[in-house]
C-alpha cells in the first residue's frame, strides 16, 4: 500500500500542493516550522480521520484561508485496487489574523464541520478511516513508557480503529455512554434523577467495554510476539519486552463473552456509591492501561531514560508488523523528526526497518545524520515555508 499522489489547499501552512509519490523512502528536509510535520499530518488525516498534532480540526484549516475551508485529497495503490480519499474542513469562527479583517461564515444549522467522500462519493468519517493505513512514528511516541495513560490507550486505538471498524464503532458508542453515564451521576448525586436509569447505561457500557477489552488483548497478544524479538535486537540479546494490559475491570480469560459481561455488571454496582460521590465512571476502557516489563522490571519506575526508548521504539515497530499481519498489505509509515531523538544505535536499527518497507515519509531538520547510500535511495525534498523543492539543498 502506498499513497500515490497528495493534493493540499489551504491546510496549514500549505497554500496549494500537487504532490506526486510512489514506493520508497521520501525524505522532507527542512528547518523548524516550516510545515514539514504538516505533510504527515495531512497524510495521516486521510487514513484516521483524525490529526495526531492537533486538539481540534479547525487548526488545520489555513489562516488565510478565503473560505475558511481546507481540502485534503489522496489517491492510494492498495494490493488489490485503488481509491480516492477526500476530507473537506470547514471553520467558520477561524482565529483574527492581524492584517485580516475579521469574518464569520453563516453556515446552515445543520452544516457538517468535516466531510468526507471515497472515490468522489460521500460518506460518513467512519467510513474513511482504515481506507488507507498508517503508523505514525513522531517524537511523543517516544515518550509512550512514561507518558500519560491516555497515550498508551491512543497507542492501541490508533491501530485497532484503522483495522477493525467494528471497534471504531464501538470506542465512539462507548465514549458517548461514559459522556452521559457521568451526567447521569452528578444529577444522582442532586436528587435530580432516578438512581434505577443507570441500569440501562450499564448494560451498554459493559456490553461495548466486553469487546473494546477483547480486540485490545488480542492485539497485545500478537505485539508481544514481536516485541520479544525486537528488544532483544535493539539491546544486543540483553533485554526481553513484555507489554501487559492493566484493564480497570478485573478480567479472567477463562470467562465468556456473556459471563465477563455480567462480571463486569457487577464490579460497577459494587463501584456505585463511590461513582455518586465523585461524579465520574471509575470503571471501564477509558481508564485501562499497559505496563511495559524488560526482564520483568517496570520501565515506567525504574527504566533509563535510553530503555524507555528502545521500549518504546520496540513497541511502535511491533505495532507496524501487526498491521501488516493482520491486512497483508504494508501500511505507510510517517516519521516525524524521531531521528534527532534516537543514538546512533536505535537510528541505524530504525533505518534497516525503514528499508525494508514499501512507503516510508519521513521528515528531519538534518540530513547529515543520515549514510550516504540511505540518501541515495531516498527521495528528497526540502520543506521550505509551506512550498517543497526537490532535491537536497545545495551547501
Amino acid at each position: 500500500m502506498y499513497l500515490s499522489h497528495l493534493s493540499l489547499n489551504e491546510f496549514r501552512n500549505y497554500r496549494h500542493l500537487e504532490l506526486s509519490l510512489g514506493k520508497g523512502l521520501f525524505i522532507f528536509c527542512g528547518e523548524n516550522a516550516q510545515g514539514k510535520t504538516n505533510l504527515l499530518e495531512a497524510v495521516s488525516m486521510l487514513a484516521t480521520g483524525s490529526s495526531f498534532h492537533a486538539s481540534s480540526d479547525r487548526e488545520v484549516v489555513s489562516w488565510y484561508a478565503p473560505d475558511h475551508i481546507t481540502r485534503i485529497l489522496g489517491n492510494v495503490k492498495r494490493r488489490e485496487d485503488g481509491v480516492q480519499l477526500e476530507m473537506v474542513i470547514f471553520d467558520p469562527t477561524p482565529l483574527k489574523v492581524e492584517d485580516q479583517a475579521p469574518r464569520t461564515i453563516e453556515l446552515p444549522a445543520n452544516t457538517q464541520r468535516k466531510r468526507v467522500k471515497i472515490n468522489t462519493i460521500p460518506k460518513k468519517v467512519i467510513d474513511l478511516i482504515g481506507q488507507m493505513k498508517v503508523v505514525v512514528f513522531a517524537p511523543t511516541d517516544l515518550h509512550l513508557v512514561e507518558g500519560s495513560p491516555d497515550e498508551r490507550r491512543r497507542f492501541l486505538d490508533r491501530s485497532l480503529c484503522q483495522l477493525k471498524p467494528r471497534y471504531c464503532q464501538a470506542l465512539l458508542q462507548y465514549r458517548k455512554i461514559i459522556t452521559q453515564r457521568s451526567a447521569l451521576l452528578k444529577r444522582i448525586r442532586d436528587n435530580q434523577e432516578d438512581p434505577g436509569m443507570l441500569d440501562y447505561l450499564d448494560d451498554k457500557l459493559t456490553a461495548l467495554a466486553n469487546l473494546i477489552i477483547f480486540e485490545r488483548r488480542r492485539m497485545l497478544d500478537s505485539l508481544n510476539e514481536q516485541t520479544y524479538v525486537l528488544q532483544e535486537a535493539l539491546s544486543g540479546g540483553r533485554e526481553h519486552l513484555q507489554i501487559v494490559y492493566r484493564p480497570s475491570f478485573k478480567i479472567d480469560q477463562a470467562w465468556s463473552t456473556a459471563e465477563a459481561q455480567q462480571h463486569y455488571r457487577t464490579q460497577l454496582r459494587e463501584v456505585r456509591r463511590k461513582e455518586l460521590l465523585q461524579g465520574v465512571c471509575l470503571l471501564g476502557p477509558h481508564r485501562d492501561d499497559l505496563e511495559f516489563l524488560v526482564n520483568d522490571v517496570n520501565m515506567l519506575t525504574y527504566g533509563s531514560r535510553g530503555q524507555q526508548r528502545t521500549v518504546a521504539l520496540s513497541a511502535k515497530l511491533a505495532e507496524l508488523a501487526y498491521m501488516r499481519a493482520c491486512t497483508g498489505d504494508e501500511p505507510v509509515l510517517l516519521l516525524d523528526d524521531v531521528f534527532s531523538e534516537l543514538d546512533a544505535q536505535r537510528r541505524g536499527h530504525l533505518l534497516r526497518e525503514v528499508l525494508q518497507h514499501e512507503q516510508v515519509l519521513l521528515t528531519t531538520t538534518d540530513l547529515t545524520s543520515f549514510p550516504a547510500e540511505i540518501l541515495a535511495q531516498a527521495h528528497i525534498y526540502q520543506v521550505i515555508e509551506g512550498e517543497l523543492k526537490e532535491g537536497m539543498a545545495s551547501s
